[in-house]
């Protein structure tokens, strides 16, 4: 794969430095918006030693990337001092001074960091208003913090959008490399810059991430009178299929959650619910995997292999190549775009597809001229994945001392089942093994990367002994998980088990939060406010008494809250216990419900603590409209508790009475202990 830099027409009025040579500028230097800096009263002698250009520390290829980010030779080097504030930065005095309005610009900057030093850039701007004799040439008309993230460790092109009063001239940039606290600071580090920019786009010079947007990944809506709620798509040969669209943000990233399905040679018809009016709708499709949407248009329609598959207005025309009046495409609340194919010829497997609102422009990232962004124009852009697949689909088992077969019994090995329809599994372990679950793997290039270009290829999902029929020893795979090659691990273990299924009753802790950020369980409020903790017990007869603690560590504000950061829990059980798995879920409120399980064949005593850090990349979102109409809920499961310190209990063994030792073992004359009697787990005191 190979990404070139995208090319952009520069104005007349833009000014570049490449510090190859002094083209640009007049004189480099430090500069501390801090009054009382060491490097503005003199303290520091020779602060220009500080500053200085220097060879290219990394002109490296981007293998991933297929690019060179930056091929320089040289560029400007700046000693982040731990002596100045934060926005202590390398001082460039241009040659000629940059003429500003109220019009916004931006600065694109170069920018290399070392690893792990990833706070924000920023740029001053130093000049005076032309028509004010008195005002110093050194007042800071802007200041502006970098509109993209930066790349940890790897050259950037960082954009920043500047804006001034009328008739100011800019005389000198002020690069601040690090917007991090120095009074920490033990050590100095050295920053990098280069390729300084200044024009009327906003879209970064170079694409150094997959799939990427012309604006802030987070950037929140500026509009409220137009906003994309959701989307649906008409395959032929498949159910419908809808999309909702997170509307706190510019740019809703669903490829976590949403995967649309289709065929080679399936049509596929998108429609857009879209609140406002004088807009137009635009589906992309990468076809080639490489991280990028790239249209081709010819004619005013799609060439064969454009990633533009379909667009309601572009230059006059639709994706028909029908003229068009205009580019309102807004018809009762929906955007519909123009019917697409998938080719015949497309392979099996996971593709990115994106849905853009934005008037009248074929750059996936949304329009970028000055007059029209997407940002102000009440634009927006969802990401979603395309599986593409066939009727049927492979399924396969590996596992030792012990079989996974299909229901009627037959071994699975390469077996083709329907796509997408529900699939029943039974266990045989081998003579003097039990089973504890399976792992299923499902998706495509099951032995390769489970994420290519940031999208995921495959899920793999353990499900426990607990799931299983306890009498038939069977599970039924929910057609979700048939989505593409089903590879089965069969998790067997030695071990005598009639009913290898059978678990303790799950114990369960429910936790709700309201609108006003009280918390529920069982109708009975248990906390509120910040820090909020709440431990509850939980007791069934002779059964553990469990203690689960769900610990809020950074409390809720009064919008959202995110469950996979924010959110630890504690399970613990008295000391005779141990506890042998546990499952935490999520409700979202709309039906959607995350999953994390602990290790099934792990057994502790004591206190297992648990960060649900593994729920923060597909974690949802909780609004409190959610939390006031939903209801969204937080549950922990304890999937089994096992007792281990027993006493005072005989057992009289006759003919009619099974005894077993937990690993599976005959007993003729048990003492303390615990033992399976009859297919029951017995406590022998």
């Amino acid at each position: 794969m190979a990404m070139a830099a995208l090319v952009v027409a520069l104005p007349a009025s833009a000014q570049t430095i490449d510090f190859e040579t002094s083209d640009g500028f007049c004189r480099l230097g430090v500069y501390d918006t801090w009054e009382q800096s060491p490097f503005r009263t003199g303290a520091i002698a020779s602060p220009e030693r500080y500053v200085g250009i220097t060879k290219n520390p990394d002109t490296s290829l981007n293998e991933e990337l297929g690019i060179q980010p930056n091929p320089s030779e040289k560029v400007l080097a700046v000693q982040r001092s731990r002596f100045g504030s934060n926005t202590f930065g390398a001082r460039i005095d241009f040659a000629d001074p940059l003429h500003m309005t109220t019009a916004t610009r931006y600065v694109h900057v170069m920018v290399l960091k070392p690893q792990g030093e990833t706070a924000n850039v920023m740029v001053i701007g130093l000049g005076k208003r032309r028509d004010w004799k008195e005002q110093s040439p050194e007042t800071e008309q802007f200041w502006e913090a970098s509109s993209s993230t930066l790349n940890d460790g790897s050259w950037t092109d960082l954009v920043f959008p500047i804006s001034t009063n009328e008739y100011v001239d800019i005389h000198s940039l002020v690069l601040v490399p690090d917007l991090a606290s120095p009074h920490l600071r033990t050590s100095d580090f050295v920053a990098y810059f280069d390729d300084i920019e200044i024009n009327d786009n906003p879209k970064p010079r170079i694409m150094t991430s997959f799939y990427p947007v012309n604006f802030d990944a987070d950037q929140k809506p500026t509009r409220t009178d137009r906003a994309l709620n959701s989307a649906s798509f008409t395959v032929s040969g498949e159910a419908a299929q809808n999309v909702s669209v997170n509307k706190t943000k510019v740019y809703s990233n669903q490829t976590e959650t949403a995967i649309i399905t289709a065929r080679p040679g399936s049509t596929v018809n998108i429609k857009m619910s879209y609140t406002g009016g004088w807009m137009s709708g635009y589906a992309y499709v990468d076809w080639d995997n490489d991280g990028q949407f790239k249209p081709a248009i010819e004619g005013n329609k799609p060439v064969a292999g454009s990633e533009l598959v379909s667009y309601t207005f572009l230059n006059g025309y639709n994706s028909l190549g029908e003229s068009q009046p205009n580019g309102n495409s807004v018809s009762g609340g929906y955007i519909t775009c123009p019917t697409f194919t998938i080719p015949e010829d497309t392979p099996f497997g996971i593709y990115r597809m994106r849905l853009k609102v934005d008037w009248d422009s074929d750059d996936a990232g949304g329009n970028a001229n000055t007059n029209n962004l997407i940002v102000s124009n009440g634009g927006a852009i969802l990401d979603v994945l395309l599986n593409v697949h066939d009727e049927k689909v492979d399924i396969s088992a590996n596992q030792l001392n012990g079989d996974v077969l299909a229901d009627d019994g037959t071994v699975l090995s390469e077996k083709r089942i329907p796509f997408g329809q529900v699939f029943k599994i039974k266990m045989k372990p081998a003579p003097d093994f039990t089973y504890t679950g399976v792992v299923i793997t499902h998706g495509y290039n099951l032995d390769g990367p489970e994420y290519v270009r940031d999208n995921r290829q495959y899920k793999s999902i353990t499900i426990p002994a607990s799931s299983f029929n306890r009498e038939t020893h069977e599970y039924t795979i929910p057609a979700s998980y048939i989505d593409g090659e089903v590879r089965i691990e069969g998790l067997f273990t030695p071990g005598e088990n009639p009913n290898p299924g059978t678990v303790t009753p799950k114990y369960k802790v429910t936790y709700k939060k309201d609108a006003d950020g009280a918390f529920y369980k069982d109708g009975s409020e248990v906390g509120k406010g910040k820090g909020w903790a709440a431990t509850e017990w939980i007791s069934a007869g002779p059964e553990p008494v469990v203690t689960i603690t769900a610990d809020h560590n950074n409390g809720f504000n009064t919008t959202n809250f995110n469950l996979g950061r924010d959110y630890k829990f504690t399970i613990s059980v008295g000391s005779d216990y141990s506890i042998s798995g546990y499952k935490i879920s999520t409700t979202d409120g709309w039906g959607t419900t995350i999953v994390t399980e602990g290790n099934q064949t792990e057994v502790f005593s004591g206190t297992k603590e648990m960060t649900v850090s593994d729920l923060a990349a597909t974690s949802t979102w909780f609004t409190t409209a959610d939390a006031n109409l939903n209801g969204p809920m937080i549950d922990v499961y304890l999937m089994d508790a096992i007792p281990t310190g027993v006493s005072h209990t005989t057992i009289n063994v006759t003919s009619d009475v099974s005894v077993y030792s937990i690993d599976g073992r005959r007993v003729k004359n048990p003492s303390k202990g615990i033992y399976i009697v009859n297919d029951r787990k017995v406590i022998v005191r």
